[in-house]
């Protein structure tokens, strides 16, 4: 129950004091959405399907970015620079509980934004939403990347304790992302080393690939689950020694009342 009051008091600190962080999050994605789609016809792009069954990926990602690789850093260190995250510690709240709740209250958003996505979609662009099986797996797929990208934003929120250091960071990160993986453009149009770099990326598959789970053309994308999965163990052991650094004083103080017991 506890931990579920950590989820309510993060979530109203994001929608009530980061207003910045629904306009990027979940207008934009919509606002883009109307300008690239409106301003072509929502042309048919084969099969009986739309460019709007093919942009919902772009939006999605151009969605989630921002909302993991700068909203969520910037919470974490926000609250390391300004000493809240050491009270927290001294009356005896675990790291991990406060790190997670921020987790899982981003993730909720990033459902929410990917919802509204597709209900915007569906109701002015008539979008065709599978079925069955292609709609699952494309939901799991989702919820990979986005695990995957918020393990980024954790382990960016833990290298600094000075929030603009991370504001820029995460800035930079943020364009150059969405540059290089065809938020801002054609995928196919980028210079092909570009794009061949970009397939060690996983948010490259949700905005380009995906649409072939989408389209039911493929129920598995093997190469971005494996990959992805790889990369997950690799950030999850650096977040971890992160978190023993960056919360010595906590770990330090439980070994101190092992001792007195």
């Amino acid at each position: 129950m506890r931990y579920l009051r950590y989820i309510w008091i993060e979530l109203k600190v994001i929608l009530l004091r980061i207003p910045i962080v629904l306009f990027f999050s979940i207008l934009f994605p919509l606002m883009m959405m109307v300008i690239v789609v409106g301003s072509t016809g929502n042309i048919e792009i084969g099969d009986g399907f739309h460019l709007s069954d093919k942009y919902i990926m772009i939006a999605s990602g151009i969605g989630l970015i921002p909302l993991c690789l700068v909203s969520l850093p910037v919470s974490i260190t926000a609250e390391r620079e300004s000493g809240v995250m050491e009270r927290y510690l001294l009356f005896g709240i675990n790291p991990f509980a406060i790190l997670g709740s921020k987790v899982v209250v981003h993730m909720m958003i990033a459902i929410i934004q990917f919802v509204l996505v597709c209900v915007f979609a569906k109701i002015v662009f008539s979008l065709t939403i599978p079925g069955g099986l292609a709609l699952i797996s494309f939901i799991l797929h989702y919820l990979l990347a986005a695990i995957f990208t918020l393990s980024l934003g954790v382990m960016l929120g833990l290298l600094t304790e000075r929030v603009q250091i991370v504001q820029v960071a995460g800035l930079a990160l943020m364009f150059s992302i969405l540059a290089l993986t065809g938020g801002f453009n054609e995928y196919s149009t980028l210079p092909e080393g570009v794009q061949n770099a970009m397939t060690y990326f996983p948010v490259k598959y949700l905005m380009n690939d995906f649409i072939n789970i989408w389209f039911t053309t493929d129920l598995i994308l093997e190469d971005f689950v494996q990959m992805t999965l790889l990369y997950l163990v690799v950030i999850g052991v650096v977040i971890y020694m992160l978190m023993r650094k960056t919360f010595k004083f906590h770990y330090s103080f439980q070994s101190l009342g092992k001792i007195d017991k």
